[in-house]
Parts: C-alpha cells; structure tokens; sequence
C-alpha cells in the first residue's frame, strides 16, 4: 500500500511555485488548518489551491478545544501570578487572557488545573463567577496566541466550532470531499460530520486526547483513516508513554483496516535548518515500520523556511526504508537515495581510477588534447554509460542503431585514432601508459581490446556527419587523426593531479553532491559557447519558469575551441555577474565548465551534449536552434527533429531564436510577425559589434557584461576571442 505524504498550507507554502515543487515531490494531499485560517481566507485559498494542484485539499476542523485568544502575540507569566480568563468576546485588554471553544462559565470549575500548550504554563482556577475565571499560576512561562488549553478532567464540548459549521457550507457548496475531524471523542462525531453533507466524504479522525483513545474502536469503523496527533494527545498522555500510545492505535486500527497517519515533531528542526536531526529520521522510519499508512507535516511546511525540501527529505525516507526492507545489501548505505534526481544515463556513473604505479621503464605513448579529455569525461562519468573507447562493430552498430551495447542510446562514436607511428610505439602488451604530449608523467593507461585498423572511412563520415565533404570539420578530423583505432577501458591515476584544469569544472559525482547539498531535484542544464546576451537570459528564465524548476546549470564549454570562440574565462566572469545581481531568482543557478572539444556532429552532438548533463544530474536540457550546428551542413531544426526520433530521459526543452521588437520586446521568432521591425539576438552580432567597438544597447546585453567584455578585448583581443 503506497503510504502517504499529508502536507499543512500556511503562510510558507501558499504560493504557485511551492505549491507545485511539494506536489512533485510526492505530497498526496494539502491539509488546511481552521484553527489558523479566517473564514473569509478559506474560500480564497481553496481556489487558489485548486488552479496549483489536483491533489485533494482537505480542511481540518477546530474542533473540540479550548484556544487563548490575546490581543497582543504573547504574554509572559511569573509563578503564582494571579490571571483572569474571559470569554473571548468579553475580552477588553492586555492583561486579560480570552478563551475560544466553549463558555467558559459551562467549563472550568473552581479547583481544575489547565495547561496552556504542550509543556507550557499550569493554572490552577481559584475563583468563578458569572463574567470571569480567576486563576493562580502553578507553572510559570509565556502564554501564546491560539493555543490549546487542556483541563485536568473529562469536559464536554461542541464537536464544531461555529467556524467549522461555517466552513461545512462552503466546503459543500464547492464539493469538497476530505476533512480530518479533531479532537474526534467518539463515533458519533464521526456520524455526524458525515451527516452534513449530502455526497459522500472521506474522513480523518484525529486521535488527540483521553476520550478519544477510550473510544476508539468506534471511531476506527465510522472513520476512513485515523491521524495520530502526537502533540495534542501528550497533554493528556504522559510524554514517555506516547510511543506506546501510538503503539496501541497503529495496532487496534489494523482490526478494522483502518489506515493510521502520523503527526507531529516529525521533522521539527526543518522548521527554522534545511536538515532534520539523526532523531527525527530515525523516528520517521521507526513509525513506518511500526504500521503507519501516512505522515502528516505541519508547522514545518506551513511555517518553516524549508517547505518543499522538508516534503523531498520525508518522500526519500519513506522510500529509502521501503527498498530496504527489499534489498539489504550493505553497499546501498552509500549510494545517494536514487528518487533525489534523474539516474545517470544507463543506471550508474562509471568510474574508472586506479593506484597503478609507473617507473621509467613502463611503456607510454603521448596523446593529444582531445584524446586526453575524453579520458577525463570517461573515467569521471561524464561519458556514462560509456567506459571505453569504442571498437570498429561498436562504432558502426552507434551509428546505425544509436545505441551502445544494444541497450542503452548513444549517438556519437568515441574513438581513440592513431596513425602507424603510433602504432609502432605500442608494444604487444594488453596495457599502455598515456602521457599529454609534453608532459614527463603518465596521466592514465589503457586495458588494449584491440587495435583495428578503421575501414570503411567514407561510409562512417556519411553515417556520422551527413556527409564525405572533406571541407566539414568533422569530416576533415575523421581523415586526418589515422588510419587506425584503439579500443579498450581508460583509468585515471590518482596520481596525476591535474584533473581538474578549470577551478570551475565539477566531475558528475561533485556536481551530483552539490545538487543534493542544495536540496535540487529539478535542474535545467545549458550548453554553451557565447557569453551571455538578454537572448539567453530570456530562454533560461522561461524554461526555469514553465518547469518550475530549482535551478539551472550553466555549463560553458571550456576546452579546445576553434577561432573566434570566447575563452572560457570571459564566459564564466559574466555568468558569475548575472548570478551575483540576481538574474535568475527565485530559482538557483550554478556554474560548471564542461572541459570538452567539439565534435562538429550536428544533431548527433545535440543528443550528447543533452545525456552528458544528465549524467551531471540535470533532468531538463535547453536546445536551441541550431545547437551543435555546423555552417550550413545541417538545417537549424535539424537537433531537435532528431532528438524527436528518439526516447530520451532527459527532458529537452527547445527553443527558437530570441528577437526583439521595439514596444514589444523580446520573444521567440514562432511568435513574431517577421514584417515587423525585428532585430535577432545572437552571439554573432555581439561579436562583431566588439570587434568594431560598437555600442551594444541594452535590449541585446546587460551593461555589467558588455563592460565586462570591452575589459578584455581592451587588454587583448586574443584574451578574449580564441585567436
């Protein structure tokens, strides 16, 4: 039986965005607390509520209980203090302290003790009359607003407050089918709750004092579910006995099929930290265990500054202690919870390392920049589920079936060529050591599958970039790196410490660690190779927006570049401003270089560049027009045609270019009358205008960055476009 996720709406979560982010993280229905809502609120914040989401909005009466009613926030009580308590309607002053629920006059008896919330201030009434209830205080403290009051014996009241009646006719005349009925002292609460709505509801009755737990085998049979107020129920349950307590129920309850929910203190620390403590998770899975269908947040998402990452930590827990119950196996305990973001592509992240040691006689080969990147990629996952350098049959099953293995989608080949100098260099072994040329120590080795020689070549760059012409970049690659391939698993040294060479590049496993520590779930990648115009600016926060997501990862692309590209750095300091002046708030974003080269392989590359930020942990990956493209090789649609084609995991999230329209602004080009006066946005453009030292106005690029980028062209042109 799934078990459930109850979540209280308050003043933290009442908003489109949290909303949907609690919802998506696994919240099966929004509890609305009466005793904190106005009745001229409700009406409002249903229907609110109801444009948000399509999980069931279920109201919780106020109930059989004694509240204070102050005129001021709170008020502080010394030991033996004598208080009066009024009727809230009589209540005239600061010094008086009103009570809601009842008439005071019909309750309290002279010689009852109350206490005033959980663990707080004890009165002892020594005197009544008609207009008021005079009192001792027996255990000093502060004296809050609305909070319950318990007395120190059975009393009898109303099952409804006159708010909750009044909430019972809106709540019917907009059908309203879920209620959790509080302090429920016996079935014929439940029977006449029921009563006052001509279709049918579903009912949770709240367990929250003595009366209640005397009479609840009546209770679980008139009730759909039952929900355990821990809080409410240690007024009249002493504290060490509530395990038991909460034993008993869970247990009485199963006799009539009765599910049981959980409330309060679950995650408590939430409330104000974005962890709960060791306790508290450990008392989540505890009450799973013990038979609990459900738990209930309250204060917590309805107050707390962390409402939709308390609903991601309890949704993993639940989880966590579900699949273990399944799988015991001692090397899960360190894996992430697998529901906290998108899974690499193909289930795992490869990591290949290795301790191997290296003295002047092992046999090494140099390599070039591009073969010592994708050694990089591969060893730290950035590749996966890729962990070698393909074969001739692999190359070519890629390329016609766009899979690796049979299995899992791939669509660009990753090759190791060499020519038949190299070839003469490399021993009879299974085993080489590589070196980054001009470089004296080996940075990792190769377990050789074997070294074919690669046929077919013509055939292959058709299949690969569309086409023989030997003036595609690509193309011209493929010819000219060898006439022969090695196939095999690269493993990185751990030696070598040049693994990161851009303070900026984060290894899937850190990026992942970092998302996780962020408490993102969903994360937008971009690709990119320009600094940022208002063209990208708006595509970003357009995607942040309709997905709703946590963030973005902006991965600029720092490797080997061809001439007129912007450096890395230049690309990373103004991204870093638009961060800094708060460009994509109310959503994160983060930076990190993806230290690659470019491949010139169209729409092939398009799908790459989208698996490897998933691997990085992204689940929505921004396409644009002509992304990867290539001159004029490939049609500007031609990625996202492609990637139609296909099924993929990661979500693609595409886009046309960005124009802007004088009095309109900027928007999409599918939604713009092109005879209008229109001025596209592109990279292009800013480039040029650099170059030309021409002003760059600020519906093309934000001031910050364009003095930025005359900084560095200042200093040097080839400081700032690739030479």
């Amino acid at each position: 039986m799934h078990k459930k996720i109850i979540c209280t709406v308050g003043p933290s979560s009442l908003n489109e965005n949290t909303i949907k982010k609690m919802e998506d993280a696994g919240v099966d229905l929004f509890r609305i607390n009466l005793s904190h809502t106005e009745i001229d609120e409700f009406l409002t914040i249903v229907e609110n509520m109801k444009r948000w989401t399509n999980k069931p909005i279920c109201p919780d009466t106020e109930g059989a209980q004694l509240r204070t009613s102050l005129l001021i926030d709170q008020r502080l009580v010394k030991e033996y203090e004598i208080v009066e308590f009024v009727n809230k309607r009589n209540l005239s002053n600061n010094n008086k302290i009103g009570i809601t629920g009842n008439d005071i006059q019909n309750i309290f008896k002279n010689g009852d003790l109350i206490t005033i919330d959980f663990d707080g201030v004890v009165v002892q009434i020594i005197e009544k009359s008609y207009h008021k209830i005079i009192g001792r205080v027996l255990h000093p403290g502060k004296i809050g607003n609305n909070k319950g009051i318990n007395v120190d014996r059975l009393i009898n009241l109303d099952s409804f407050t006159t708010k909750d009646k009044k909430i019972f006719k809106i709540s019917h005349s907009i059908g309203i089918k879920h209620f959790f009925l509080s302090f429920c002292s016996e079935k014929s609460d439940v029977i006449s709750l029921r009563n006052k709505f001509s279709y049918a509801i579903e009912i949770i009755s709240k367990i929250e004092s003595k009366k209640g737990l005397l009479n609840l085998d009546g209770i679980c049979k008139e009730s759909n579910a039952i929900l355990i107020d821990r809080g409410d129920l240690s007024r009249d349950v002493p504290l060490e006995k509530i395990p038991m307590a909460q034993q008993h129920i869970i247990e009485n309850a199963k006799i009539t099929n009765t599910p049981v929910y959980v409330a309060t203190n679950l995650m408590e620390n939430m409330i104000l930290n974005s962890k709960p403590t060791r306790a508290e998770v450990n008392d989540i899975k505890s009450t799973l265990n013990s038979g609990a269908k459900g738990l209930v947040l309250a204060a917590e998402t309805a107050i707390g500054n962390y409402p939709v990452e308390c609903v991601r930590i309890l949704s993993r827990i639940m989880n966590e202690t579900e699949n273990y119950e399944k799988n015991k196996a001692l090397d899960k305990l360190f894996h992430l919870p697998s529901d906290r973001m998108i899974n690499p592509h193909g289930g795992v992240l490869v990591q290949q390392f290795s301790n191997q040691s290296f003295d002047n006689n092992s046999d090494a080969i140099f390599v070039d920049d591009e073969i010592y990147l994708d050694i990089h990629q591969i060893a730290n996952g950035t590749f996966s589920p890729i962990n070698s350098f393909m074969s001739y049959e692999e190359i070519n099953y890629v390329l016609n079936e766009n899979k690796i293995g049979n299995e899992y989608l791939w669509t660009l080949p990753i090759i190791f060529q060499i020519d038949s100098t190299i070839l003469k260099a490399i021993p009879n072994k299974d085993m080489i050591f590589l070196k980054k040329n001009g470089e004296q120590f080996p940075f990792a080795f190769i377990k050789i599958q074997k070294i074919e020689k690669l046929k077919n070549i013509k055939k292959i760059a058709k299949l690969w970039f569309g086409t023989e012409d030997v003036n595609h970049p690509g193309v011209s690659k493929l010819y000219s790196n060898g006439d022969y391939i090695v196939s095999g698993r690269p493993f990185l040294l751990n030696s070598y410490l040049k693994i990161a060479e851009n303070v900026y590049e984060l290894t899937p496993t850190q990026s992942r660690y970092i998302f996780d520590h962020k408490g993102w779930h969903n994360i937008i990648g971009f690709h990119t190779r320009n600094v940022p115009h208002l063209g990208h600016e708006y595509i970003q926060k357009k995607a942040l927006k309709d997905t709703n997501a946590d963030g973005i990862f902006i991965s600029p692309v720092t490797g080997l570049k061809k001439s007129g590209d912007f450096f890395g750095e230049p690309i990373i300091q103004c991204y870093n401003l638009l961060i800094g002046e708060s460009a994509y708030k109310p959503y994160g974003a983060m930076i990190g270089s993806f230290n690659t080269h470019s491949r010139y392989s169209g729409p092939r590359e398009a799908v790459f560049t989208a698996i490897c930020r998933q691997n990085f942990g992204c689940n929505y990956f921004i396409v644009g027009r002509d992304h990867t493209g290539v001159g004029n090789y490939y049609p500007s649609d031609a990625s996202m045609r492609f990637i139609d084609s296909l099924d993929m995991e990661i979500r693609i999230i595409s886009f046309d270019s960005v124009l802007f329209e004088e009095g309109v602004g900027l928007s999409e080009k599918k939604f713009i009358d092109m005879q209008k006066n229109i001025e596209e946005i592109s990279g292009s453009r800013i480039r040029e205008k650099i170059m030309n030292d021409e002003e760059i106005p600020e519906y093309l690029m934000r001031p910050g960055i364009v003095k930025i980028l005359k900084k560095w062209y200042k200093k040097s042109p080839n400081t700032l476009f690739h030479p």
